[in-house]
């Protein structure tokens, strides 16, 4: 079976090899997960264009298109606005997002192929050698040495034209943040706005979270306040005040409002600090227990509040009046039996732990991290009070900050 590039524009002759027209574009009607069965081919004539059933089509190749009646016997259809995605105008040159490889490519050609008696679109062409047979310059290639690279049809979703992005949204579901993120990076501003409203906000929230801060800060002021300021609610206190240090005052002010009161709070005395210091660095979005609480009690808390976290490892113990006393790792909570036990029987003491403090830098911080192979270390100020705590995310993202 041709590609795409094989037949468009090609002769169409009916079954008494008289002229019919020539092939304008192919109609088909898309599905989620599936190759898609061409329905209509649209016909230019010279009395004007119209649309055939592809039931009537007998050969389909890139040397023979035919229909199975006379001329004068032919059904013509008019051209249907609605329902159908026309292959040449909706889908070639387009963007399209290969979900299996979290990437946002472009149209080339398209692969038909025959599957249990339907003609149906099984591929898409993003290599150059699909372009170089689309613009007739397959000669160029006479050794042969460029590659065809294909993406299966049932695996991609269009973004323009044809295919919602609501049903996109429900494709890319199954994907990582970060691989969400690269994709609506490719996108279009509008295209951005509608994948993210499409999304519940905490789905929402872990991907603008992987974006860039400009870019957030594009699509904060594009989605309207009610749909942003969901959104921001669902966000880590770090990433919240990364988003505000790339905002002019007013808007800052503004995005303080859409806060809950402890997360703005938070968010207030993060914003002081340098970028590249535990301060700058550091997330208030940690679980924290008093030492009398018994075991049972941590486990509740946890329960309540780690889904709105990014990652959990330890408990951090303090006093009452928020000294820094130690921590309880989450595999020596789950390994005590004895959930009666108090927290103070099974900790490890601040002299056990590696802390940092406030104004120390990247130096200091990846030292110590490094040394210790520590995933999460304290935040202290001069005190000793706990102000928050440093993952080894958040150094990476510093180190690298594109990636």
């Amino acid at each position: 079976m041709p590609y795409l590039s094989q037949v468009i524009n090609n002769r169409i002759e009916d079954a008494a090899d008289n002229y019919v027209g020539r092939l304008k574009d192919i109609l088909i009607k898309p599905s989620s997960g599936q190759y898609d069965p061409v329905k209509l081919i649209l016909v230019k004539s010279k009395s004007g264009d119209f649309c055939v059933d592809f039931k009537y089509v007998d050969n389909f190749t890139k040397k023979d298109l035919s229909v199975n009646v006379l001329g004068d016997k032919l059904v013509k259809m008019e051209i249907p606005k609605n329902d159908y995605t026309w292959i040449v105008r909706d889908i070639l040159d387009k963007q399209i997002v290969d979900i299996e490889g979290a990437r946002v490519v472009r149209v080339n050609d398209l692969r038909l192929n025959k599957i249990k008696g339907d003609t149906n679109v099984v591929a898409i062409d993003i290599s150059f050698k699909g372009l170089l047979r689309r613009l007739g310059f397959s000669w160029v290639d006479v050794f042969n040495i460029l590659k065809v690279n294909l993406i299966d049809w049932s695996k991609a979703q269009t973004v323009e034209g044809g295919v919602k992005i609501q049903t996109l949204a429900k494709e890319l579901d199954t994907l990582h943040p970060a691989d969400l993120a690269n994709i609506i990076e490719d996108l279009t501003l509008k295209q951005r706005e509608e994948l993210v409203s499409s999304m519940d906000e905490k789905s929402a929230a872990e991907v603008v979270e992987e974006l860039d801060p400009e870019l957030q800060k594009i699509l904060f002021n594009n989605l309207g306040p009610k749909k942003a300021s969901n959104i921001l609610k669902k966000m880590s206190i770090d990433e919240i005040v990364d988003l505000m240090q790339v905002l002019p005052k007013n808007e800052v002010d503004e995005y303080l409002s859409y806060l809950e009161k402890h997360q703005k709070k938070s968010v207030e005395v993060l914003i002081e600090y340098d970028d590249d210091t535990a301060g700058g660095l550091m997330t208030t979005d940690y679980v924290k227990t008093l030492p009398d609480w018994d075991l049972n009690r941590v486990v509740d808390v946890i329960k309540e509040k780690s889904s709105g976290m990014r990652s959990l490892l330890y408990v951090y113990v303090v006093d009452k009046d928020n000294k820094f006393l130690g921590a309880v790792s989450l595999r020596r909570l789950l390994l005590t039996e004895d959930k009666t036990k108090k927290v103070s029987e099974v900790f490890k003491p601040l002299s056990a732990i590696s802390v940092l403090g406030v104004d120390d830098d990247m130096d200091d911080i990846m030292e110590l991290m490094t040394k210790y192979n520590l995933f999460t270390a304290a935040v202290l100020d001069e005190s000793g009070g706990m102000l928050g705590i440093v993952t080894i995310d958040d150094v990476m993202r510093e180190l690298k900050p594109n990636a």
